[in-house]
Formats: C-alpha cells, sequence, structure tokens
C-alpha cells in the first residue's frame, strides 16, 4: 500500500513537472514582440511621438528556402507550388519565419500567402528575381502574390518582381466598370502591422502594389518602373486601409506613382520621386457604388518629373455620394508637369453630364514650385452638384518655360464650382483675381 501511494506521489510529480515545463517552453522568447513599438527607417517619416509600429525580426528564426520545396531557378519552370509549401511550412511554425528566394529566376503563376499564422513575424525576402507567367488564366483573383489575414509581414529585397507586363497590356480595360482586369504584381489584403521595403517591381501587368483593407502598412525603399506608356501599371495603390506610409521610393510608371481611393484614413506620402506617370493622385473617388469616405492624406517633399499631371484629386461624374477631406499637398517640386495642381471633379468619358456628387473639403496645396508644361497650372474644376470648400494655396510659384527663352512665361489659373483662399506667393496670380 506505501509503495502504491509512493508511486501515485512520483507520477503526480513527474506529470506535474512536464505539465511545468510545457509551460515554460510556450512562454514567448525574450525580446519578441508581435508589434514591437519602433520608429521607421532614419529617411522616412518617423515622428518621434506616434510612430507606426513596424514588426521587426529578431535574430534567428527559421529559413524556408523555396529551392528546398523544389523550385528551379532556371526562369522556366513552374515553381509556384514550391512557392506555397514554403509558405505553409513557415505559417504553421513558431516564432520568427523566413520564406527565401534565393538568387537566380524563379518563374510562377498566381501566388496566394494566406493566414492566420503561428509565426511571427514571417518575413518573405527575395534576394533573386520572380517571373510572372504570361499565362492569364493562371491568375484567377487577378492578382499575382497576395499576402491575406497575415499580420506582421515583411517583404523585402534586395531582388526584383519582374511581372513580364508586356505580353498583357493589350488587353487593359478600357471600359467603364467592368472588363478584363490584369494581375496586380503584390497586393496586401487584411494585412496589418507590415512593410513593404528595399525591392524592385517592374513592368506589372496592372498596379505594381495595392493595400487594401489593411491597418499600418509601411512601403518604404522600393523602386517601380514601366514604360510611360504602360497602362494601369500604377505604382502604389492604397484603397480601404488606414494609417499606410510611402516613402523614400522611386516610382515611374504609365499611370499615377501613387493613387490613393476612396475608404482610406490617414494616408502619407513623403519623398518620392515620381516619373514618368500620371501624378500623386487622391482618386479617382467615386467610381464604384460602395465606397466610402476618405479621411486625411499628407503628400509632402516629393518631386514629380516629366509627368502628365503633378499634385491631382478626381472624382467620376455621377459618382456615389461620398467625402474627402484634409488632404494636404505641400513641398512639391515640378520638373515638366502637364498639369501641376489639380482638382478634376468631371473626370470621366464625356456622355456622363452630372456633375460629381463627391463632397471635397479641407484642401490645402502649399510650397509647390516648379516648371509647368501647360499655360494652364492650376486647375481647380470642382463639380456644379457640390462645389469644393476649404481650398487653400499658399505659396505656389510655377511658370512655364518658353521655346528658346530662359525667362519663365506666365501662366494662369482656372476655376470653377470653388472660391479658393490665397496667401504668400502666388504665382500663376489667383484665378479670382
Amino acid at each position: 500500500m506505501g509503495l502504491t501511494r509512493e508511486f501515485k506521489l512520483t507520477t503526480t510529480f513527474i506529470v506535474a513537472l512536464a505539465i511545468s515545463s510545457i509551460i515554460v517552453e510556450a512562454k514567448p522568447f525574450p525580446g519578441f514582440s508581435h508589434t514591437l513599438s519602433v520608429k521607421l527607417d532614419a529617411r522616412s517619416n518617423a515622428p518621434a511621438s506616434g510612430a507606426p509600429r513596424v514588426p521587426v525580426a529578431p535574430g534567428g528564426g527559421a529559413i524556408f528556402p523555396i529551392t528546398n520545396y523544389g523550385a528551379k531557378s532556371d526562369g522556366k519552370s513552374d515553381s509556384t507550388m514550391s512557392f506555397q509549401k514554403a509558405w505553409r511550412d513557415a505559417c504553421h511554425s513558431n516564432g520568427p519565419a523566413k520564406v527565401l528566394v534565393p538568387a537566380g529566376t524563379f518563374k510562377t503563376g498566381e501566388v496566394i500567402f494566406t493566414g492566420p499564422c503561428t509565426a511571427a513575424p514571417i518575413t518573405f525576402e527575395i534576394q533573386g528575381t520572380m517571373l510572372g507567367t504570361e499565362d492569364l488564366s493562371m491568375y484567377s483573383q487577378n492578382q499575382w502574390i497576395t499576402i491575406e489575414h497575415v499580420n506582421n509581414v515583411i517583404v523585402t529585397g534586395p531582388g526584383t518582381l519582374d511581372g513580364l507586363g508586356a505580353s498583357a497590356w493589350k488587353h487593359k480595360d478600357d471600359s467603364f466598370g467592368g472588363g478584363v482586369k490584369l494581375p496586380v504584381s503584390l497586393v496586401f489584403f487584411k494585412s496589418n502591422n507590415s512593410v513593404a521595403q528595399n525591392f524592385k517591381t517592374v513592368n506589372s501587368k496592372g498596379f505594381h502594389i495595392k493595400v487594401l483593407e489593411s491597418d499600418n502598412v509601411i512601403v518604404q525603399n522600393v523602386t517601380i518602373i514601366a514604360p510611360g506608356d504602360s497602362p494601369n501599371t500604377d505604382g502604389v495603390h492604397i484603397s480601404r486601409s488606414q494609417n499606410v506610409t510611402v516613402a523614400d521610393s522611386k516610382i515611374g510608371t504609365g499611370d499615377d506613382c501613387v493613387s490613393i481611393g476612396a475608404g482610406n484614413t490617414n494616408i502619407t506620402v513623403i519623398r518620392v520621386e515620381c516619373g514618368p506617370g500620371h501624378g500623386l493622385s487622391v482618386g479617382s473617388l467615386g467610381k464604384w457604388k460602395d465606397e466610402t469616405d476618405l479621411r486625411g492624406v499628407t503628400i509632402t517633399n516629393c518631386t514629380l518629373t516629366n509627368t502628365k499631371n503633378g499634385a491631382r484629386i478626381k472624382s467620376y461624374r455621377q459618382s456615389p455620394s461620398l467625402s474627402a477631406s484634409g488632404i494636404v499637398f505641400d513641398d512639391i517640386v515640378m520638373n515638366g508637369v502637364f498639369n501641376p495642381i489639380i482638382i478634376d471633379q468631371n473626370y470621366a468619358s464625356s456622355h456622363l453630364k452630372q456633375g460629381s456628387n463627391v463632397k471635397l473639403s479641407d484642401i490645402h496645396f502649399r510650397n509647390i514650385r516648379g516648371v509647368s508644361l501647360s499655360k494652364v497650372a492650376v486647375t481647380l474644376n470642382c463639380s456644379s452638384a457640390f462645389p469644393c470648400q476649404g481650398v487653400e494655396l499658399v505659396d505656389i510659384n510655377l511658370s512655364s518655360k518658353g521655346a528658346g527663352t530662359s525667362d519663365g512665361v506666365a501662366v494662369r489659373s482656372a476655376c470653377q464650382n470653388v472660391k479658393p483662399t490665397f496667401s504668400g506667393k502666388m504665382n500663376p496670380a489667383s484665378c479670382l483675381a
């Protein structure tokens, strides 16, 4: 009986010790936080207070090279499943994890990195080159690389995403509200506290980078390139998201360098070099019936060279009713821009006669200077249905260089359905003068 009781006590002690060790093992390892509160890269928009929470991978962590899953770096073999398998194992590991694309050229179709994941943070490191397949039937969601329902993701380089877009641009969608949509190269969908940095994306079929329904995403130090005549190849597009920053990047495409759609809150674009392309755009707004309000956009310390537009806000005619407010363009240099400052609330086909129902208010253009390729350097074309409210222009200095001359040629402003306020240096003169 005593032996039995002693055996039971010993067994109980061993079980308790095992449970205790499991509990200890389950604790987060020292120094790790899912969302460490740290400053951005020194070149980024990093206010001392309220800095975005950026995932930081501590030393160590498991690495999952795609070549361990059969990927071939010959630029021809389909490595799609190798990427998916590497992500699956990384996602379901513990602690920090890295999916590694080593040196070489890897071709894939649609790649979907989905969560939720037990690993955090997860780094997707591209050292080599990824090629997107030319077969459009391989993109069921019109997206090439998608990160969805995963938080704390870092997409980093120094490698390249090559969408091989030239093979697809002939299929571009010119219709209003329908038709063929070309795949976006990289999409963050419902992926919070994430970063895209230090890589190059070239010749996307559709947009290069898209941030959708996400919170606290940073795109920094990326190079985005496509021919100036490539259709719908926006550099970075942001929609229905909040607290998104695009910083310290070089973007030259056939469409908007950065486009900020409806449903966004607190968007910052800082130190972006744009050109060629259609400029830095808020909009298009009001294209789709389910759009929601836009609040808080700051675009600052940027340079645009040989672009179709500069600081632009555009909304569709016959749009649903929504508002866009708190929009600031500040400290912008225009190096040969056709429409340096433009609000166009009558954007779309001419057969749509009704003005836009987007209510624009609290709009600021400040310290904008350089060369206009148009005699009308400031165009404020607001809607008759909802005239723009609270539009301010401060310290505007734009000139048009005449052929064979060294002096700036006079430019002018044009206003419709708006009564803006002007202060500081004003060239061109106020459209109310």
